[in-house]
């Protein structure tokens, strides 16, 4: 028996058809569990304005978020694969509603919503761990790429969501109302998940041993480092892109609207990579590798050409900066059957690193040096982590190898 919650053969065998009401559950609460964070990010002209505090302060509230997320991340992997993706789900779903209705009513200070953060962290993490369980025991691996590239959609489609809350709300009855709306959504996702006994058809229970993880745990460090740089800038673009935007001269409404544009070139970039995943189902480190280099590309431009470049530069940044994940994700469930929630918890934890480190580090720079050298710090990043891919596939080919084609040895 694995270590997931199912126990029987549905817990190592393979679905043999899409389970539509467990999918459609798990890419939702994916993206509800992490929209106070991305709300926060996209409404930050407004709620700075109206909490009084800076960049520096906006930056830290989101690495308190992320850094929450990261020491969470393998723990709550294998609490959902101990419990069940689908109470852990409905309570990641819970958790957020709770986190954005609280942040609408009572926060008044920038140290409350950080308190609240603790919270939000908590159920990102735990969403996205149960949301993989749910698809690794309910799809097929035939359709692994591209489920798992709707899945992390997730992370694009709050930010775009935040981006058009900025005109819808922001700049109309207020941003805690764009708050109270989250929360109804996330309610509303958690109502939705389906009972794991239906959906499993078979008796859920503790596993009775831990569960097998064979990637080296050599390799998933180093794609969690490569993961964390990855995601710190991204993030970073994501968090300031609209205050950047603002500063260079454009609009309020306009800039929320270029946060919603990149935010959906990223999902379409997640959704045509997970479809050529299924029609190759083979995930090189390479071609993570070619869309951090691509990133990275995007964000020199945002750093050197101004405002004339902006549109153009964090588009290519959020293409190249989101693109690859859902790439990881597929190939760590792959190579690791019985216990994808403990392994993409162990690799997303980088994930989670840099996303809290990442808005600190470029809040600090934008806030005490200039906002050109904090792109550039990005762009760094970004390099550094395709760096680190090269390395993997040239140093380590059998390991990454193994991990990157989605091998079953």
């Amino acid at each position: 028996m694995s270590g997931g919650a199912i126990s029987g053969s549905d817990a190592l065998e393979p679905a043999d058809r899409i389970r539509w009401s467990v999918a459609v559950a798990a890419v939702a609460i994916a993206g509800v569990a992490v929209l106070p964070r991305f709300m926060t990010g996209a409404l930050a002209v407004q709620i700075t304005e109206d909490l009084g505090f800076d960049l520096a302060e906006l930056g830290a509230l989101f690495g308190i978020y992320f850094g929450v997320s990261a020491l969470g991340s393998a723990p709550l992997g294998r609490v959902a694969e101990w419990r069940g993706w689908s109470e852990v789900l409905r309570a990641a779903a819970l958790g957020s509603a709770i986190t954005l209705l609280a942040i609408a009513l009572i926060a008044r200070e920038a140290w409350v919503i950080g308190l609240l953060f603790v919270l939000g962290g908590l159920t990102a993490t735990a969403s996205k761990s149960s949301a993989n369980l749910a698809l690794a025991r309910s799809v097929p691996p035939r359709n692994y790429g591209f489920l798992f590239g709707v899945q992390h959609v997730a992370v694009p489609g709050a930010t775009m969501l935040g981006g058009l809350a900025v005109p819808a709300f922001g700049l109309t009855v207020g941003w805690r109302w764009a708050f109270v709306t989250a929360a109804v959504l996330a309610v509303a996702a958690a109502v939705a998940v389906p009972s794991e006994r239906r959906a499993s058809q078979g008796p859920a229970r503790p596993s009775a041993r831990p569960a097998r993880v064979r990637t080296p745990m050599r390799t998933l460090a180093l794609l969690a480092l490569a993961a964390a740089l990855g995601i710190g800038a991204v993030d970073s673009l994501a968090s300031f892109v609209v205050v950047y935007a603002v500063d260079v001269g454009f609009a309020e409404g306009t800039a929320g609207l270029l946060l919603a544009l990149g935010s959906s070139a990223g999902i379409v970039t997640r959704l045509i990579a997970g479809w050529l995943i299924d029609r190759r189902q083979h995930a090189g480190l390479l071609g993570i590798a070619a869309l951090l280099a691509a990133g990275a590309l995007g964000l020199v431009v945002v750093a050197t050409g101004g405002r004339s470049w902006v549109v153009a530069g964090s588009l290519v940044g959020f293409i190249g900066g989101w693109g690859w994940s859902g790439l990881l994700t597929f190939a760590v469930v792959s190579a690791n059957p019985e216990a994808p929630a403990t392994a993409t918890g162990i690799a997303h934890t980088g994930t989670y690193v840099g996303a809290a480190a990442g808005p600190v580090l470029f809040g600090l720079l934008a806030e005490h040096v200039s906002y050109e050298a904090a792109w550039w710090s990005t762009a760094g990043a970004l390099a550094a982590a395709t760096a680190i891919m090269v390395w993997v596939w040239i140093t380590d080919r059998d390991a990454g190898m193994a991990v990157a084609s989605g091998t079953r040895a």
